[in-house]
């Protein structure tokens, strides 16, 4: 889908990132097979004391050069974003990596991609990051990158390879104030790779228990290592290090952001000693030592150490003010060695994410339904997981699976499955529940986005035996990228399935036949038709949308907060709709939507058939379409009959995706009082114009924006001179694409000036 018009992408990336007005310059440096790079010379507003020097007390400067990184697969990939090698590294909301690489700052507390391409202009998401790098530069001179009130921002670790899972709320209740340590039993699993910590090729996770071990001498069962099918699995220590209290009697207390920059045995010494866990560290070091002495085992173990470091204030999201810091080093006992570390403070040590450890409980509903077509199932979280288990014990045949993520402790609590920490893939572990029910579905664990212009890989989950495919991602990334395939290339017709206010509401999307409307139709259709008020509520506020919570430490991870009965029963009733548009099988596309009565269990659906969208080929730039939904037609047809010797016009309500090439209208804003209208020409007024977009825009939760204009000709004539004119002026005065849309009497022409495609 990204092409191979690397320089290309590259020159629009950095003439878009140039409109900023604090973008005060900008190069490209290089272009390559593996992508192109940019750099970008940033004005970091500061204190007008701090522009005199130059630069803010903690070093940021009042320019900042920043790289730009574009991935061959731009622009269905967000764009990477590093600082200079002496960037200040103490400071929230960097990325963790070692001193030998530029830092990276965290602009979104989320899925950069998904922040990325919910603007559907290229060039709109490219001027919105670099507004939000601007922001974080300003944040970090100013240090107001933490959100004071809210409390300690844990460390970021949330794209590590590496995995240390425990009762993190145990490991806290043991931390006193006088310092010391404690070593738990632990398992490891291992896979990819070589089989080392090292490999970046492979990843390690590690299940701390809540079972002490002494470190005995005699003691041979605390450690091994085993493999299968290229795996490595065994028994190790992990060792929980919490700071000794000041020569004072104090607490010691880590008041300062530090740059998580610990890679070799050495620089975790001096983060311990940091954060005043050095003693404990030693120590346990030097009896780990003694407990190895005669005892050889011809392959590394990788051993969990946790670092405790007491915050001034409690953790966001948490009434603790211990943040743990867990990190992985291998021991290698080889048969005569000189130490139990081989590289004595050169081995290598790696960060490793803290997972929270779950003790899931898991509601297995049963509904009956009759014989129907199988179903690709686009998704296996808690959402696709439940529908897929529903409809299995329906009888229904589940022809294949997809999910390019993990199954991870969190997950246990709504999720279908119970699996232990260190789970496979959420495809093949459903999968391999769903061969317990008799089925043998294809499994699919890579990227859907990225896989779905390619005809063999998307094959694998969108078979040709798949008379439906559900989407259960919530990502808009993959519903456009549906909606990039034809009929021809798949015949699953596809629905969509997702929960909002925290699973007090649902809405299902059916699309029609012939791909007609799509998944992106039918979303825009329901932002601008939902009219109750509770459905908005729950739809558009932002503290009832879908919102992050955070799971162990860092960044939020893209999920919401409920029950798993809350999740159950919605997602049980969704699935019951499903089947019932499968059974019926009409050509009109669908929008389910329930929401459940504050305070009750009651609740309501409403449906809604949405007949095919009009399709328009646009004039102007190659491969553009409009597509107007059959009410925004029927608004059209019953405005052009009440003038019907003059041409009569109005403003366009919808979406525009660069992506998709395509301008959705669902909604029309009449023309203002001062509109003129005469047999051969329509000027539209501005009296409120402005103020009604505005109004709409809100109306619908931010996500309808004005996408151009319509009017009437009273023959069969396509674009005027003047509306060419037109395009051409509407071109140059907004950056968005603006569509003209004109209704003759046998036919719709849509036209868009070439200038408004950079």
């Amino acid at each position: 889908m990204a092409g191979n018009d690397f320089r290309g992408h590259a020159e629009r990336f950095l003439a878009a990132a140039l409109r900023h007005p604090e973008c005060r310059g900008g190069r490209l440096v290089s272009v390559d097979a593996g992508g192109s790079r940019i750099e970008l010379d940033l004005n970091v507003e500061m204190p007008l004391q701090f522009k005199v020097d130059g630069a803010s007390p903690n070093g940021v400067r009042v320019v900042e050069t920043v790289n730009v990184r574009l991935w061959p697969s731009y622009p269905w990939s967000s764009p990477s974003f590093s600082l200079r090698m002496d960037f200040p590294r103490d400071l929230p909301h960097v990325q963790p990596g070692p001193v030998t690489e530029p830092p990276r700052p965290c602009l979104i507390d989320g899925n950069q991609r998904e922040y990325f391409f919910q603007f559907g202009l290229v060039e709109l998401g490219i001027f919105n990051l670099v507004h939000q790098l601007i922001l974080w530069l300003q944040r970090a001179a100013e240090g107001t990158l933490i959100h004071h009130g809210r409390g300690w921002e844990p460390t970021l670790r949330r794209d590590l390879n590496d995995v240390i899972a425990l009762n993190a709320e145990a490991c806290r209740a043991v931390v006193d104030r006088n310092g010391g340590y404690r070593v738990f039993k632990s398992t490891f699993f291992r896979s990819g790779g070589d089989g080392s910590l090292v490999d970046k090729q492979g990843t390690t996770w590690l299940d701390v228990s809540q079972t002490q071990a002494a470190l005995k001498r005699d003691d041979k069962k605390l450690f091994g290592r085993n493999t299968r099918d290229g795996y490595w699995f065994g028994d190790t220590v992990s060792c929980l290090v919490w700071p000794d209290k000041k020569p004072s009697g104090d607490e010691f207390v880590a008041a300062a952001y530090m740059p998580e920059t610990v890679d070799t045995l050495a620089r975790l010494k001096e983060r311990a000693n940091e954060l005043g866990c050095g003693r404990g560290l030693d120590v346990f070091l030097e009896n780990l030592n003694r407990c190895w002495q005669g005892y050889v085992l011809e392959a590394p173990v990788p051993i969990g150490i946790i670092l405790c470091a007491r915050r001034p204030e409690h953790l966001v999201g948490s009434v603790s003010n211990i943040e743990l810091l867990p990190y992985l080093v291998d021991i290698k006992a080889m048969k005569g060695r000189a130490a139990l570390f081989a590289a004595g403070d050169a081995e290598p040590v790696v960060p490793a994410m803290q997972i929270d450890a779950t003790n899931p409980t898991l509601l297995r509903d049963v509904s009956g339904a009759p014989e129907l077509a199988p179903v690709s199932m686009l998704g296996c979280g808690s959402v696709g997981s439940k529908m897929a288990m529903h409809l299995a014990r329906s009888g229904v045949t589940i022809s294949a699976v997809s999910d390019n993520g993990m199954l991870r402790p969190h997950n246990m609590a709504r999720h279908a499955l119970a699996r232990a920490s260190f789970a496979g893939s959420k495809a093949k572990e459903l999968a391999s529940e769903l061969g317990l029910l008799g089925q043998s579905p294809a499994v699919h664990d890579g990227d859907m986005v990225a896989d779905l212009p390619k005809n063999e890989q998307r094959k694998m989950f969108l078979p040709k035996d798949a008379r439906y495919a559900v989407n259960t991602t919530a990502s808009l990334a993959v519903r456009e990228a549906l909606s990039t395939i034809g009929s021809k290339q798949a015949k699953a017709r596809f629905a969509e399935a997702a929960l909002f206010g925290r699973g007090d509401g649902g809405f299902l999307l059916f699309e029609g036949a012939a791909r007609n409307p799509t998944l992106c139709d039918l979303t825009d259709e329901l932002n601008a038709t939902v009219t109750d008020d509770r459905v908005r509520k729950l739809l558009f506020d932002p503290e009832f949308g879908l919102t992050e919570i955070q799971i162990g430490q860092g960044c939020g991870s893209l999920t919401m907060p409920m029950t798993d009965m809350r999740l159950s029963a919605m997602t049980a009733a969704l699935t019951e709709e499903l089947v019932g548009l499968m059974q019926a099988d009409e050509d009109p596309g669908c929008i389910v939507v329930g929401t459940r009565a504050e305070g009750s269990s009651n609740t309501t659906w409403t449906h809604e058939r949405v007949a095919p969208f009009e399709v328009v080929t646009i004039e102007g730039p190659q491969g553009w379409t409009v597509r107007a939904s059959s009410r925004v037609m029927t608004k059209i047809a019953e405005e052009v009959a009440r003038y019907p010797t003059v041409e009569t016009g109005g403003v366009l309500i919808g979406t525009c995706s660069a992506r998709l090439r395509t301008i959705i209208v669902v909604d029309l804003i009449e023309a203002p009082p001062d509109s003129e209208r005469s047999a051969t020409r329509f000027v539209l007024g501005t009296a409120g114009l402005k103020a009604a977009i505005k109004v709409r825009h809100r109306a619908s939760g931010g996500t309808l924006f004005d996408v151009g204009t319509w009017h009437s000709h009273l023959a069969d004539q396509g674009p005027s001179a003047l509306d060419r004119a037109t395009a051409r002026q509407l071109a140059a005065e907004r950056p968005p694409p603006s569509v003209l849309l004109i209704q003759a009497p046998t036919r719709l022409y849509a036209l868009m000036h070439d200038g408004a495609i950079k």
